[in-house]
């Protein structure tokens, strides 16, 4: 199915907040467990997003310039992997909150967690996504 998928992001880092806004049109298939995929625009380049809705745990993998695949289990941690130009590590996600409700024409996804490397914090993340059906 075409959808419509808009997703907020809001970093807390060191006492300052920044938010980021995007909106894209994308596609929900389902197989086992749906997934969602979509593009997002960083700058110039272009990095594809696939969203995993499993209820043992929702999964998250960019690539493009920054490669991710992180794994939110509420009131649990993972270890993910983070790849960037400058190289690859591997990140410590503490999930605090995970809440996906299926609406009757889309879907809300809300994720808040504390991303860390090597016990150095990096900061307290909500990431929001909303889809709808995409009727073109």
């Amino acid at each position: 199915m075409k959808i419509w998928v808009s997703t907020e992001q809001k970093i807390k880092q060191h006492n300052e907040v920044q938010k980021f806004r995007g909106e894209s049109a994308g596609e929900l298939t389902e197989k086992r467990v749906p997934y969602l995929t979509y593009t997002e625009e960083v700058g110039d380049e272009t990095i594809a997003v696939r969203v995993k809705l499993d209820p043992a745990g929702i999964r998250i993998s960019r690539k493009g310039m920054i490669n991710m695949d992180f794994l939110f289990v509420e009131g649990k941690t993972t270890q993910n992997s983070y790849e960037t130009p400058a190289g690859r590590a591997v990140m410590d996600v503490h999930t605090t909150k995970l809440d996906y409700k299926k609406l009757a024409v889309g879907g809300r996804l809300v994720i808040e967690y504390e991303l860390s490397e090597q016990n150095v914090s990096h900061g307290h993340f909500k990431y929001q996504l909303d889809y709808k059906e995409r009727l073109q």
